[in-house]
C-alpha cells in the first residue's frame, strides 16, 4: 500500500478543498476510544479548522491513495502571547515556555486512516510538514490515555515530553505536551 501513497505539502486552498474529507477522517480517528469525544467535538473541530486555515502561518501535509485522503497533519506557529504553555501541573522552565515570532510551530492534529496505519504514513506526513517550517522547534499535545499516540512519537524520535497540562476548556481535561527541535536558534 505504501507505494501507492502520495504525501505532499498542501496549502490553505488544499485544506479548503479537502475540508469535508479532513473532518470525516478526524471524526473517525478521534471519536473512538481511548480518545475523549464530546458530542460537540465534530462541529467544534470544523469551526476551528476553518478559522485556522485563514492564519498566515497555517501549514498542512496531506496523504492520498488512489485519489482518497487517507491522512493529514496541520498546525500553525505560536504567537508571543500564546496560551499554549499555560496550566502545567509541574513547573516548566521559562526558557521552554517563552515565545517569540518564529520560535514554535504547533502541530494541532495528525490522523491516518485506521486501515493504513503502521506503514510509515504518519511519520512521512509529519516530516513533510515540519521540514517545510522555518520555526526553530515544534510542539504538540497528546491526550494522556492515548498510549498508541505516545508510542508513535517516542518511536519516531526527536520528541521530548515537557509535562502535563490541565486543560478543562478543551476536549480533554489534560494534555501531555511534547517539543522537538527543528533547527538551531
Amino acid at each position: 500500500m505504501n507505494d501507492e501513497v502520495s504525501v505532499r505539502l498542501g496549502t490553505a486552498d488544499n485544506a479548503r478543498q479537502h475540508l469535508d474529507a479532513i473532518c470525516a477522517l478526524y471524526d473517525e480517528a478521534f471519536s473512538a476510544p481511548p480518545f475523549i469525544w464530546p458530542s460537540t467535538e465534530s462541529q467544534r473541530h470544523r469551526e476551528m479548522l476553518n478559522s485556522m486555515i485563514t492564519r498566515p502561518s497555517f501549514g498542512i501535509a496531506l496523504a492520498e491513495s488512489r485519489g482518497t485522503l487517507i491522512g493529514f497533519v496541520y498546525g500553525n506557529a505560536l504567537t508571543a502571547n500564546t496560551g499554549w504553555w499555560d496550566g502545567f501541573q509541574q513547573p516548566v522552565p521559562p526558557d521552554v515556555t517563552r515565545e517569540w515570532p518564529g520560535r514554535t510551530f504547533a502541530v494541532i492534529d495528525l490522523a491516518v486512516q485506521a486501515s493504513t496505519r503502521r506503514q510509515g504514513i504518519g511519520r512521512r506526513l509529519l516530516d513533510t510538514l515540519l521540514d517545510s517550517r522555518p520555526e526553530q522547534r515544534a510542539t504538540l499535545a497528546v491526550q494522556p490515555q492515548a498510549e498508541a499516540s505516545h508510542a508513535f512519537y517516542k518511536a519516531i524520535g526527536g520528541w521530548r515530553l515537557v509535562g502535563r497540562q490541565d486543560t478543562p476548556a478543551f476536549v480533554s481535561p489534560e494534555f501531555d505536551i511534547y517539543i522537538q527541535e527543528l533547527r538551531s536558534p
